[in-house]
């Protein structure tokens, strides 16, 4: 069975050092995470696991929202809606993981990465472009 789901690369890379980093750790937590519900470990590690990437996005999502703020970024509402969508499928997520379903779980974690990796490809490698244009990364 394949390790991880994506490897961080070039490909995903917007020109921002500090959303990069954040981005490649959250590609890492969730190749971590789809790993542990593949291996079936315990509930209460997966609900760790779960809440410490609840926690990494908020944060990462409330800081590209504050450049979108500042930068006056036309695209803010569409991106502010793409984290809640997010957000809105790690809630089920451990919700799915509560109950105890396998099969969702992993279906959930795996449309959680499908969502990271468009994500970053697309809304966020615009978002890249304004902060670089704009000369304030």
């Amino acid at each position: 069975m394949k390790e991880t789901m994506v490897e961080w690369s070039d490909s995903l890379a917007t020109g921002i050092l500090w959303q990069d980093f954040q981005h490649a750790g959250l590609i890492a937590r969730i190749n971590r995470l789809h790993q542990a519900i593949t291996n079936r470990q315990s509930r209460s590690e997966l609900r760790s696991m779960t809440a410490f990437l609840e926690s990494y996005i908020e944060n990462h999502f409330s800081m590209e929202e504050r450049y979108m703020e500042v930068l006056h970024d036309p695209d803010m509402g569409e991106h502010a809606r793409a984290h809640q969508q997010f957000r809105d499928n790690l809630s089920q997520l451990r919700a799915c993981k509560d109950t105890g379903s396998q099969l969702t779980a992993s279906s959930l974690c795996y449309d959680l990465h499908e969502w990271i990796t468009h994500h970053i490809r697309t809304i966020d490698k615009r978002l890249g472009r304004l902060i670089r244009e704009k000369g304030i990364d």
